[in-house]
């Protein structure tokens, strides 16, 4: 299992916009893109972990938009899908059907209405990637 995350360095500036659209139950801290997510094997050999800071350039074409018992801001980057189809080429597989750059904002509680809320037009700004495997097992 790999999981591989980019946490949301500006998660400061989206909490304010997220509190005033009413977004209350929120944990900014833990707020991040998931670019790859797999359960089975995957050739790691030609993956190299981007160290850099990546900048989503601000951007009106965004949604809020309910994702399976979350709220996510759905937002597009081609550097964070050319690394998803990276992955996907080594082997990783993917839950959904296809893959939309999003942060999850909230956990859907299906009260309220996301009627009217506008999305988070400034820059995202994403820390390194962070990967996650599970701990080596020798076997025995």
């Amino acid at each position: 299992m790999l999981t591989v995350v980019r946490p949301l360095a500006n998660a400061a500036q989206v909490e304010t916009w997220a509190r005033s659209n009413g977004f209350s139950n929120i944990i900014p801290a833990n707020w991040h893109v998931t670019i790859a997510k797999t359960h089975g094997p995957i050739d790691l050999g030609g993956l190299v972990r981007d160290l850099s800071t990546l900048v989503v350039p601000a951007s009106s074409n965004r949604l809020v938009g309910r994702m399976g018992g979350t709220i996510g801001l759905m937002f597009r980057s081609g550097a964070i899908e050319t690394c998803h189809r990276e992955f996907r080429i080594a082997g990783a597989d993917w839950e959904n059907k296809g893959f939309r750059a999003h942060v999850t904002i909230a956990v859907d509680d299906r009260r309220r209405s996301l009627d009217g809320v506008k999305p988070f037009a400034g820059e995202l700004v994403f820390a390194e990637e962070d990967w996650f495997l599970p701990p080596f097992t020798p076997a025995g």
